[in-house]
């Protein structure tokens, strides 16, 4: 799995005055923040009350307890913050998980009873959910643990300077099946989302592979294809596509074929105008 320890640490500046709240009052403020949008609906790469995705839902609660700019992507909060024992998380920490099979691909927040809170793209419930920390699904694909408050007192957020625009980056995983197989995505994407798909051979042999992207032109139907890249596969052997930044609203195909031209996996999404 490639290690992504780049980016400088980002950490809330402890607040030694006399009077501040304590340590613990401080972190249930971040929780009792991020309740209030359980049950708000996933859509990749919303920031919003309307709307998120997992790291946009952290960003932004730390961003109104504190007023602290934390990554756009998981790939960023893997970079950032103070690395720690996940069993030593407190609540408020942030939790980091590979779901793709091979980067990081997802965040939570400890609430620090055994749960975490965190924005859900797949699986029986969607949205801002509560999951145990045991969860069958969760606990096996946990990697790594990042607390964003200094030690010792209670915290205040510090406010970094003014950046350029932050671009949301989506990870996506999916296996490359033996037989055929295709799907729509009930989850719609928001435009000027880059969307990063990392593909996992999972046809029991190693191969070659077309990966193809295509939008569906809206009038005519016809597919406008938009990237295509060759890749050499081992079995399960995983590989992530650059980001693609999908600055158009519309219905998108991504389509991966083995190296004889049979098409093994297809996949539309929409991508959906912001506050639509």
């Amino acid at each position: 799995m490639r290690r992504l320890m780049l980016a400088v640490p980002v950490v809330l500046v402890a607040a030694l005055a006399f009077g501040q709240p304590s340590e613990d009052a401080t972190r249930k403020k971040l929780v009792d923040v991020a309740f209030k949008y359980r049950g708000v609906p996933y859509v990749y790469g919303a920031e919003s009350p309307a709307a998120f995705d997992c790291s946009g839902f952290v960003r932004y609660v730390y961003r109104e307890a504190f007023g602290l700019e934390l990554p756009r992507s998981a790939r960023g909060f893997y970079s950032a913050g103070t690395p720690i024992d996940w069993k030593a998380a407190k609540m408020g920490d942030v939790f980091i998980y590979d779901t793709v099979g091979g980067a990081p691909s997802h965040v939570s927040i400890a609430v620090g009873d055994g749960t975490v809170i965190h924005a859900v793209s797949d699986g029986p419930r969607t949205g801002v959910i509560l999951s145990p920390m045991t969860d069958r699904y969760w606990e096996p694909r946990l990697i790594a643990a990042r607390t964003f408050f200094a030690a010792g007192g209670a915290k205040v957020a510090s406010t970094p300077p003014a950046a350029k625009p932050v671009v949301a980056i989506v990870d996506i995983g999916f296996v490359i099946p033996a037989e055929k197989k295709s799907f729509t995505d009930r989850i719609p994407t928001a435009t000027g989302t880059s969307v990063a798909f990392t593909l996992t051979n999972g046809t029991g042999k190693d191969g070659t592979f077309m990966v193809l992207f295509f939008r569906i032109d809206p009038k005519t139907f016809k597919l406008q294809q938009i990237h295509e890249e060759k890749v050499r596969l081992a079995a399960n052997a995983a590989f992530s596509l650059p980001p693609y930044n999908y600055d158009k609203p519309g219905k998108y195909k991504l389509v991966v074929k083995d190296s004889w031209g049979n098409q093994l996996f297809e996949r539309e999404f929409m991508v959906e105008s912001a506050g639509t």
